[in-house]
Formats: structure tokens, C-alpha cells, sequence
């Protein structure tokens, strides 16, 4: 009995090929990157690494098959959410912390902390922004 090759199959087979293409060109970028920064070959490493993405980006736009289906994009959102919660929390304890010890002079708070605390801060307002576009545009 030969096995027969439904459309929804060969559909499936073709995702499944093409996010495996797509992982492969991201650790190979990742790794050359690495490896070519190690050896001092830093615009080498960087050409690598964007011809990966560009690479990545190929791949996923120009297939004729949809590579996400409604169940990664429900795993997307709920990471998602999980993401930013766990920022929220980061962000709030660690700038009022910060601030303490700073105002209470128990602790010199470095920069780059601060430097951090306000990256995080950025991420908040991208997110918002995000948000209000997407909401805007339904």
C-alpha cells in the first residue's frame, strides 16, 4: 500500500520545511557571527550575520505557503502577554528600588542600570504605540 499525499499534507510537509529552513539560516548567521567576531573579523561577521537576515526574511515572505497558523499566533500572543507582564514587574521593582537606595544613599545606583531601567521604559512606549496602531487600524 503506497501512502497518499493529500494536499493538507503536502501543505504541512512544506511548513515544516520551510521554518526549518528558516531556524537554519538563524543559527547559522548566529554562529558565523560569533566564530567571525572570535577570529577579529568584525564587518565580516556583521555582513554574515545581515545577509542571515536578509536570508530569514526571503524565505518567510517569499514562500507561496502561509508559515504560521492560528496556533502559533495563539502561542505568540500569550507569550506575549507573559513577556510583558514579567517587564512591568522588572520595571517597577527595579526603579523603585533603584530610587530608594539612591534617595536613601544606602546604595550609588551605576548607569548602566539606569541605562537599563530606561531601555526597559522604551519598550513600554513601543508597545504602546504598537498597541494604539493596531487598534487604530481594525
Amino acid at each position: 500500500m503506497t501512502p497518499t499525499e493529500t494536499p493538507a499534507t503536502k501543505k504541512l510537509s512544506e511548513r515544516r520545511s520551510y521554518r526549518r529552513l528558516l531556524g537554519g539560516i538563524v543559527v547559522v548567521a548566529v554562529l558565523s557571527n560569533l566564530v567571525l567576531r572570535y577570529l577579529d573579523y568584525r564587518v565580516a561577521a556583521e555582513l554574515v550575520y545581515l545577509l542571515g537576515a536578509v536570508g530569514f526574511v526571503a524565505v518567510g515572505y517569499g514562500t507561496s505557503v502561509s508559515l504560521f497558523d492560528e496556533r502559533d499566533v495563539a502561542i505568540e500572543q500569550r507569550t506575549s502577554q507573559l513577556t510583558v507582564s514579567v517587564s512591568a514587574v522588572v520595571l517597577i521593582l527595579g526603579a523603585s528600588t533603584a530610587r530608594l537606595l539612591s534617595a536613601t544613599g544606602f546604595y550609588d545606583v551605576p548607569t548602566i542600570v539606569w541605562g537599563a531601567l530606561y531601555g526597559y521604559v522604551a519598550v513600554f512606549v513601543t508597545f504602546v504605540a504598537s498597541f494604539l496602531w493596531v487598534r487604530s487600524r481594525r
